[in-house]
């Protein structure tokens, strides 16, 4: 699994084949079908360990942090956003638009319900702070989730991994800072003045 991942992001989804992987694994063809259908298979099961150790991961991290609904859901879209500056998220980000979306749609699959479950992560945390009294009670909580987790992921994406800032620099922490400010701001109760007497 770590050789398809490794020789995938390396050469792209195309040029890796099941002969390459077994090799760099160290072991032959044989070996990889006794475990896997294909390249295919053995990616779509790469992917979908890799996206529920991360969870494991989150999970693990959120349980112990304590706190309130708004420090935690700050603390995971700042885990969220390191992450997806990273250039191993770059590199599969770029994998996936350019050519497993299509020519690997169990992989794609895989990945996206990885993505479906950070937007539901955050909605939870959302709905928890409307419980609470900290967030508003008429916010739509699962899109707030969803325009906040990709607006974050695409300005990693086009920002940092397709360098879109040589053309319009902007600090990565202020695009973070920012998307968060206006987000608490949307979600932050409204208080109303008294009317007087």
């Amino acid at each position: 699994m770590a050789s398809a991942l490794k020789l995938v992001k390396e050469r792209g989804y195309h040029r890796v084949r099941l002969e390459d992987i077994a090799a760099d694994a160290g072991v032959c063809k044989a070996t990889v079908y006794h475990y896997f259908d294909g390249k295919d298979d053995l990616l779509t099961r790469t992917v979908e360990e890799r996206v529920a150790e991360w969870n494991a991961a989150i999970e693990q991290m959120m349980a112990t942090a304590g706190g309130t609904a708004t420090a935690r859901l700050r603390l995971f879209l700042r885990k969220l956003w390191e992450f997806s500056l990273t250039s191993q998220a770059g590199v599969w980000q770029r994998l996936l638009t350019s050519e497993i979306v299509s020519a690997a749609p169990d992989v794609f699959t895989a990945w996206g319900r990885g993505l479906v479950q950070r937007w539901h992560r955050v909605q939870r945390l959302i709905e928890e702070g409307q419980r609470a009294g900290e967030f508003r009670a008429d916010v739509d909580a699962a899109v707030a989730a969803r325009m906040i987790v990709s607006g974050l992921a695409h300005q990693a994406l086009f920002h940092v991994h397709f360098g879109l800032d040589r053309l319009d620099p902007c600090a990565i922490e202020r695009i973070f800072d920012a998307a968060l400010e206006q987000l608490f701001h949307g979600l932050h109760p409204v208080t109303r003045p008294r009317a007087r007497r």
